[in-house]
């Protein structure tokens, strides 16, 4: 409603219990979280407007976690947040960064490491592709070329999917990113 449309969605699964529900992001910046009751109903645990920048507060992309309980959430205005659903499915900020020049597009976790997962954030117009660690810092950065509409990664097969939106689907080995 006065949250603006909804831009986002993820189902949510939390890792200390078996509580599932929503997460959703809107073109107005809001996240919000509702947590399933019954088959049918679902009760609003959370709701917060993230602070975009000059070219909006838009939530363009979410991305859930389950084995580590995070959240990815990007704003098309260079926004990239990291967040842990706790028990009681409210998100608590992990860190949320700014990239100069970088408008994402899509996002999604990667491999593992000992400080939890990366969090890869893909640009739009700048078809760069970022790789973040927990703190924000970003590990590495990648051209690729392409004007990016989405992307998934598959961990276990070492393989990342973009979807090239002048060209059609590229693969990527996520390993080296060739």
């Amino acid at each position: 409603g006065n949250r603006g449309a909804t831009t986002a969605i993820a189902w949510i699964i939390c890792p200390d219990n078996a509580e599932e529900g929503l997460v959703f992001g809107t073109d107005d910046g809001y996240l919000s979280v509702w947590r399933q009751e019954r088959a049918d109903s679902f009760i609003e645990i959370s709701c917060e407007r993230l602070v975009g920048g000059p070219d909006g507060d838009e939530i363009s992309k979410i991305a859930y976690d389950a084995s580590s309980g995070q959240l990815g959430v990007i704003q098309r205005s260079e926004s990239v947040h990291r967040f842990i659903i706790d028990p009681s499915m409210r998100p608590i900020v992990v860190r949320s960064v700014k990239i100069p020049r970088h408008w994402p597009q899509a996002v999604t976790f990667g491999q593992t490491g000992v400080r939890g997962p990366e969090l890869w954030s893909f640009g739009r117009e700048d078809s760069v592709i970022h790789v973040l660690h927990d703190k924000g810092k970003v590990l590495k950065s990648r051209m690729t070329g392409s004007v990016i509409g989405h992307a998934a990664i598959n961990v276990k097969e070492d393989t990342l999917i973009i979807d090239d939106v002048s060209q059609g689907v590229a693969v990527y080995k996520v390993s080296t990113t060739d």
